[in-house]
């Protein structure tokens, strides 16, 4: 088939897929004050919770990668939209679970809703995964020419999700709602509207084959990148990107709640800047290129943490941080994947899918999780430190563990004393409580100092581009390998 005719067509479809993906996340972050308020949700299984948004999210985009090339584009895009649906539908079961389980199950009615919100998120992932194994190599396929320019484009998507999802929580979800309050879990199912119109849009569709299915390159083939020193350097700082990008949006809004009026604005604000910024990435490969893009990224994305983490005084400061921190991230994840399709170009949908997968499982498995636990811990000690008689009001009965995956294997890294969730959202939320300011202090300590730490990583990113910069110079400079067919060569 000719792809020339329809390509816009499929680019819209795949973009559509991270604006779903994007509400979810963005309504789904904005729900941590509602959870703690009527299910207990503490900090830890919160950010375990958002954890599992992930961790599916890395497998299956992986497992993805090497099915599209067996059944092809278009069966898997539907196959993760229906189960998306589902997702959906678990979300909107939530609250009458837990009502049920309070009458008959009391004591266990917070570990039972907060397993079903687990899965439900972990099945969205699923998806998203599933998702990105589509429509990654898809797009890089269909614009061969300037893949850099169109993954960039593509993956505008996900902050443009942000942004509906973010407007969505500013105006209906938690007590700070602009317009009304409305249950959390309408507005976090609010995605399957779009899954509809994507679903209807791509049975119509004829998809490309894919490079295995079209006889480009073998099944084995696929998987030569692995046998690259720099493809697994690659793995290993997207591994780092993910935790960076999707572990602090993950916590942005909650860790700004007492900066900020409606904390989910600087949500919203930096996701425009994303959205806006990855449409002019074509314009900067050509007076940079790619390597030196991720570079750059890294540097603002550490000055931009390490600002945010200052004790800011003004709205206006923290907007100033998050732009230069927006600024750092808005490219690394879609450059990151239009240098796996331009240097890997023989390993089709498995090079942008392994890369995605790492991203996503080191959050999912470890920085959505451990950005809280630092968040926990530093709280925690400044009250503990400072107010003792608060500290002893307000401290759970028993220390918390990461990773939470682990427990049951007797795996345990760290151990940390968390506050009763629900009592210290209550005392952050009623400007009566004589505790109140307190808990703000050491909550709001306790968000920076966990910044601060999550900016060793895009340093340690920095370091690794600057590596991969010197050895493309020494190899003659970064060149886009060219697919020539069944022989193509592995770089080295």
């Amino acid at each position: 088939m000719d792809v020339a005719k329809n390509r816009g067509t499929l680019m819209l479809v795949s973009f559509l897929t991270l604006i779903a993906a994007g509400m979810g996340f963005a309504t789904r972050a904005a729900s941590g004050p509602a959870w703690a308020n009527e299910f207990s949700i503490g900090g830890a299984d919160f950010g375990m919770i958002m954890g599992a948004g992930f961790t599916g999210f890395g497998v299956f985009i992986f497992l993805g990668g090497m099915l599209v090339e067996g059944i092809g584009y278009k069966r898997l895009l539907l196959v993760a939209v229906l189960l998306h649906i589902v997702s959906a539908l678990m979300l909107l079961y939530a609250p009458s679970y837990y009502e049920g389980l309070k009458q008959s199950d009391p004591e266990q009615a917070t570990a039972s809703v907060t397993n079903l919100l687990f899965w439900s998120v972990f099945l969205f992932a699923v998806c998203n995964g599933l998702y990105e194994a589509v429509i990654n190599p898809l797009v890089g396929q269909l614009y061969p020419e300037n893949q850099t320019h169109y993954l960039n484009i593509l993956h505008a998507g996900w902050p443009g999700g942000l942004i509906v999802g973010g407007v969505l929580a500013f105006c209906f979800q938690n007590s700070t709602a602009a317009i009304a309050e409305i249950p959390w879990h309408y507005a976090l199912a609010s995605y399957s509207v779009i899954l509809v119109i994507l679903m209807l849009m791509s049975l119509k569709e004829a998809f490309p084959d894919t490079v295995t299915q079209g006889g480009k390159v073998s099944y084995g083939v696929l998987f030569s990148c692995f046998a690259a020193p720099p493809f697994l350097l690659l793995i290993l700082l997207h591994a780092l990107i993910g935790f960076m990008e999707l572990g602090v949006d993950s916590w942005q809004t909650r860790l700004m709640e007492n900066l900020v009026s409606n904390s989910v604005t600087v949500l919203i604000y930096t996701s425009f800047l994303m959205f806006a910024l990855r449409f002019f990435a074509g314009p900067i490969v050509h007076q940079i290129n790619p390597i030196g893009l991720l570079l750059l990224s890294s540097v603002l994305a550490v000055m931009g943490l390490l600002w945010l983490s200052t004790e800011i005084s003004t709205v206006g400061m923290i907007f100033a941080a998050a732009t230069l921190y927006a600024l750092g991230k808005a490219f690394l994840w879609p450059t990151m994947l239009a240098v796996a399709g331009e240097r890997y170009p023989q390993c089709g949908a498995v090079a942008m899918s392994a890369l995605g997968g790492a991203g996503m499982l080191s959050v999912g498995l470890i920085g959505g999780e451990l950005i809280g636990v630092w968040q926990s811990q530093a709280t925690s000690a400044h009250l503990e430190a400072n107010h003792a008689e608060v500290f002893a009001e307000f401290k759970a009965p028993e220390t918390n563990s990461f990773p939470s995956w682990g427990k049951s294997m007797g795996i345990k890294i760290v151990e940390f004393q968390e506050l009763i969730a629900d009592k210290q959202q209550a005392a952050m939320e009623n400007a009566d409580d004589p505790n109140s300011q307190v808990i703000k202090d050491a909550f709001t300590l306790g968000g920076r100092s966990a910044l601060a730490t999550t900016a060793l990583l895009p340093t340690g990113m920095a370091i690794g581009f600057l590596i991969l910069l010197l050895y493309y110079k020494a190899q003659g400079g970064y060149k886009v390998i060219e697919l020539a067919g069944e022989e193509a060569a592995t770089e080295a």
